[in-house]
Formats: C-alpha cells, sequence, structure tokens
C-alpha cells in the first residue's frame, strides 16, 4: 500500500507497511512473540524502534522491543526471571522485554492489551514519545523530533507529558522547536 502526503510518501502505519524500511524477520519475530505473549496470556504493546517507523520515522533498528507487564516474570525474591518458553530471540534478533518502572505504571499500564489472534498492538504515538523522553538517549531525542516531523500530534503529546511526566515537557518543548526548526 502506497501512501503519498504533500507530494511524498507518507511513513507506514503499520507492522506490515514496515517492509522495505526494516528486515523482514523483525516483522515476522515481532508477530511471532505478541502471538507467544498472547497465548500465555500476558498483556504488551509494541515499543521502541518498531513502534517509532509505524509513528512516523522508520529507521533501522537491532531489535524488537515488547512493553510487557509483570505476567511475564517470574519473581523469586530478590530475583527476577523471564517465564520460561517466551521468546527472547528470533532468527538472531534479540526480542526485549521492557517491563513498567513504578512511576511509569499509571501513566503506560492502560496501553498493554491482550490481543486477538494475528494482531500486534503498537504503543500510540504520545506514550512513545513520552517513554523516549524518559529514556533520554541522544537517538531517542532524535526519534521524537522525527516523530513531531513525520506529523505526531503535538497538543495531545504535549498534554500527555504535562499530565503523566511533567518533569519532561520542558525537554519535550525544546524537541518540539528543533522539529519545527528543521521542517
Amino acid at each position: 500500500m502506497t501512501h503519498r502526503q504533500h507530494g511524498r510518501q507518507s511513513p507506514p502505519t503499520t507492522l506490515d507497511e514496515l517492509a522495505g524500511h526494516v528486515p523482514q524477520t523483525h516483522i515476522d519475530g515481532a508477530k511471532m512473540a505478541s502471538e507467544a505473549f498472547r497465548q500465555a496470556g500476558i498483556a504488551h504493546v509494541l515499543v521502541g524502534g518498531l513502534a517509532v517507523g509505524i509513528c512516523g520515522y522508520p529507521r533501522p533498528t537491532k531489535d524488537i522491543d515488547f512493553l510487557v507487564d509483570d505476567n511475564a516474570f517470574e519473581f523469586h525474591d530478590p530475583i527476577v526471571t523471564h517465564k520460561p518458553g517466551l521468546p527472547i530471540s528470533y532468527k538472531g534478533v534479540g526480542i526485549d522485554w521492557v517491563s513498567l518502572e513504578p512511576h511509569e505504571r499509571e501513566a503506560l499500564e492502560r496501553f498493554l492489551v491482550l490481543p486477538s489472534e494475528g494482531e500486534v498492538p503498537t504503543i500510540p504515538v504520545e506514550p512513545l514519545i513520552a517513554m523516549k523522553l524518559l529514556a533520554g538517549r541522544h537517538k531517542d531525542q532524535t526519534d521524537i523530533v522525527e516523530m513531531i516531523k513525520a506529523g505526531a500530534d503535538v497538543e495531545a503529546t504535549v498534554n500527555f507529558v504535562a499530565r503523566s511526566f511533567p518533569h519532561k515537557t520542558e525537554l519535550l518543548n525544546k524537541l518540539i522547536l528543533i522539529a519545527e526548526q528543521e521542517e
């Protein structure tokens, strides 16, 4: 499916539309992992580089990232382990499980879902940008600028971050200015 926006090809909006932007093993691995999580009853959502691509900025990524609920782990105080039998790689591509930190739980837990068969849930752009702000790496800030340039709803994003992580609002506003200057 080809999309056109302002005379140029618009970015992918689904996992399958990332074909050609990322290796097929990443797409297949995300589908396989999501199905394994679903069958195990683990609520999850695609985050990271693949989600960034679906949210408007397709780019290479080394791994497949999922935000997962606590059911993905076994707790053996003080050790936490992955539940056995769930994927940590697919054809050499790492599958990273991201857990919610206590300060993130209230804002992000509602995006975790147990999808229907064949679905790979992807986090919406506003909480994805918030997660990127929390990570704070240079590449995360680049992702934010590019998602804004690709059409992320700036007002909705500012509102989400201001409500959920107000200490990150100043950084978000700086990145919005950078995105506006680069357009």
